[in-house]
C-alpha cells in the first residue's frame, strides 16, 4: 500500500511539472547551493540515492537542495509526503523526482539523464 502511493505521488508531481501560472522559461535555477550555484543531477549521482534515505542524506549525494514540488500531511507523520525535483545533466529536459513519506526516501524516477 505504501509503495502503491509512493509511485502515485510520484506520478502525479510529474504530470503536474507543466503546470502553473509560472512561465514556461526563466533563466533563474529552480534550486541553488550556498555558494549560490545551480544544482543539477547526473545519473551516477542519481543510481547512488538509496530508498531509505533521508532528505538530507539525498542533498548530501546530490550536491544541494531539489526544488520541492509538493507536500501532503502533517510534518512527523508516517504518512507525511514531500516530493522534491532536481533538473538534470543529460538530455533536453532531463530531471529527477524523489518522493520522500515519513522522512524516508519512498521512490525516485528519472528521465533523460547521462
Amino acid at each position: 500500500m505504501k509503495f502503491q502511493f509512493a509511485i502515485m505521488a510520484c506520478a502525479i508531481a510529474v504530470s503536474l511539472t507543466g503546470c502553473g501560472d509560472k512561465p514556461a522559461a526563466t533563466s533563474e535555477p529552480a534550486a541553488v547551493t550556498k555558494s549560490g550555484e545551480a544544482v543539477t543531477i547526473t545519473k551516477d549521482k542519481f543510481e547512488a540515492v538509496e530508498n531509505g534515505m533521508t532528505y538530507e542524506k539525498v542533498v548530501q549525494v546530490v550536491g544541494g537542495p531539489g526544488e520541492l514540488m509538493s507536500e501532503a500531511g502533517k510534518k512527523g507523520d508516517a504518512m507525511h509526503t514531500v516530493v522534491y525535483s532536481y533538473k538534470g545533466e543529460g538530455s533536453a529536459g532531463a530531471n529527477a523526482i524523489f518522493t520522500f513519506q515519513g522522512g524516508k526516501l519512498a521512490a525516485k524516477a528519472q528521465a533523460g539523464l547521462q
